[in-house]
């Protein structure tokens, strides 16, 4: 069923003129969730091929044991996915930029949102991702990989702990011109949540505070939540 947007205006024309495709999340993606996935690609399930970027994990204890659980969907959907872990690709930028520019998605996880920023940064993903999507490759994330597509980082430190990370970055990588709040419905987080977004708001930011269950899709101007 699609949704309204909360604290979005739909009217609202993005500065990007170029297609800009992005999927992203807070938790949970359902099957009709991946069939959007499956139109912004725009080929067959087992043809897409998916880089899985979960660094944002590697400062969470126990993260092995949840990882797993988020990798299930897209494997049971049938994508072909890898697992890119840039703790193994610095001061290979080529190669990285080699590695994400055979794939169809590049996939953002969840975790630390100031930790995933920074280990972006020092390894150049950061540069190379956005010249991807610029070209037209799907980029795809939940929770902290949704929230990095947008302009900032600013007041995320209501939900994430910035001394993760060893050098703290709060500009975003410019993606999209709003700003996901995600797990708003979330008892865990609920309280962080709507902290998080009612500071963006009064900063002047654009949200779009999702449910655990909610996926916000971007294809260039059109935006919508299912």
């Amino acid at each position: 069923m699609l949704l309204a947007i909360l604290n979005f205006d739909a009217n609202f024309i993005p500065k990007y003129t170029r297609i800009m495709k992005l999927l992203l999340y807070s938790l949970q993606i359902s099957a009709e969730q991946l069939a959007a996935l499956t139109q912004l690609v725009g080929k067959k399930p087992a043809d897409i091929s998916f880089a899985l970027i979960e660094n944002a994990a590697d400062v969470e204890p126990d993260s092995q044991t949840w990882l797993e659980e988020f990798r299930a969907p897209l494997r049971n959907a049938g994508y072909q996915i890898e697992v890119i872990d840039l703790r193994n690709w610095r001061n290979q930028q080529e190669k990285l930029r080699e590695k994400l520019a055979s794939k169809d998605v590049i996939w953002l996880g969840g975790g630390n949102t100031f930790y995933l920023r920074w280990i972006l940064k020092e390894t150049g993903a950061d540069n190379i991702i956005i010249n991807l999507i610029k070209q037209g490759k799907v980029y795809a994330g939940w929770s902290a990989g949704a929230i990095v597509a947008g302009p900032t980082l600013q007041y995320v430190k209501a939900m994430d702990d910035p001394k993760a990370a060893p050098e703290i970055i709060l500009d975003g990588l410019h993606l999209v011109d709003v700003i996901v709040v995600p797990h708003i419905d979330n008892k865990d987080f609920i309280e962080s949540a709507a902290a998080m977004d009612q500071q963006l708001l009064q900063a002047g930011y654009a949200t779009v505070p999702l449910a655990d269950n909610q996926v916000f899709i971007g294809n260039g101007t059109e935006r919508k939540i299912i």
